[in-house]
């Protein structure tokens, strides 16, 4: 995302109002699907601040209650928020700055102790995980007496969110495929008794990590998506996505936490959906990941003994 000189001007003026400090620089550091974050030295207290700036107002405004909701809750490493704010176009979260280096660093992968990072991930996410609440949905709407009723809404919003983007010809055959059949089996798949209501990061991998190069220890995590009171194991496919598979994040949560019957093919029905809410919130996705996913969904099914037919 690119902003020229007037947009760093109306920054600069959105964080004197709110924190009374003047930015003595701004320094890019990394960049998501929604925005871009930024170093910002001031020359009061704070001192350094990270901001992430956006042109999605709602989904930053939900992003900064979401993180305050997180760090209120839970013991887990969540950066401080100081403030969320918009002028024109342009939405601000500033948070706390965290000194460290992106989970998804190349330089990451090559550093000894690579154990202790994987341990240090899972435990923090067990650290979330401890809070509960007594009814399942939405972190600041949560009305749901059952995670099957919850999820089966939501579940009914991404099918008819893909039958129409299929129809568009914007979805592929095979995620449509995935999505048919999933939803065919949802009550089977979705037939044990979760536990109680968990609290949900919603986009727990490696680029959304802050880690400390030399002790190998997760210091922060950032970029909350989708905040939830749900089944726990809604948290696990992010686990296997990119370097967090080479880390064995999913077999070491598995070696600390009894799952269910059909974690293996939940997992892959979390992530495909999560990456269809994406699509219908941002109006674009990675197609290849989405039918990535699908494939190995619809593999997990077959495992299961689930037909192709929906049957």
């Amino acid at each position: 995302m690119f902003f020229d000189n007037n947009s760093f001007e109306i920054i600069k003026k959105i964080i004197h109002k709110n924190l009374g400090v003047s930015v003595v620089s701004i320094s890019h550091i990394g960049k998501g699907a929604s925005g871009s974050v930024y170093r910002v030295n001031c020359d009061g207290n704070p001192k350094t601040i990270a901001i992430k700036i956006s042109e999605h107002p709602e989904l930053m405004l939900q992003e900064y209650e979401m993180l305050a909701f997180l760090k209120e809750r839970t013991l887990s490493k969540i950066p401080k928020v100081y403030f969320f704010d918009k002028a024109h176009s342009i939405a601000v979260i500033a948070m706390e700055f965290i000194n460290g280096t992106s989970g998804d660093d190349e330089a990451i992968k090559k550093l000894p102790n690579q154990e202790r990072l994987a341990e240090s991930i899972i435990n923090n996410l067990l650290l979330i995980q401890q809070a509960h609440n007594d009814k399942f949905g939405p972190y600041n709407n949560a009305v749901y007496d059952t995670w099957q009723d919850y999820y089966k809404k939501f579940a009914n919003e991404i099918y008819a969110f893909a039958t129409s983007k299929h129809s568009a010809h914007q979805l592929d055959d095979i995620v449509m495929s995935a999505v048919e059949i999933s939803y065919a089996n949802f009550d089977k798949f979705f037939s044990e008794e979760t536990p109680l209501p968990t609290l949900i990061h919603g986009d727990y991998w490696m680029p959304n990590f802050i880690v400390d190069k030399n002790s190998m220890e997760l210091l922060s995590v950032v970029d909350p998506f989708n905040v939830m009171w749900a089944d726990p194991e809604y948290e696990l496919f992010a686990l296997t996505v990119g370097y967090g598979k080479d880390l064995h994040l999913y077999e070491l949560y598995k070696s600390k936490v009894k799952v269910s019957k059909y974690c293996d093919v939940k997992l892959e029905i979390y992530a495909l959906y999560s990456e269809l809410l994406w699509y219908k919130k941002l109006g674009s996705i990675s197609h290849e990941y989405l039918a990535e996913r699908a494939t190995k969904l619809i593999e997990e099914m077959k495992n299961k003994g689930i037909c192709l037919n929906n049957s």
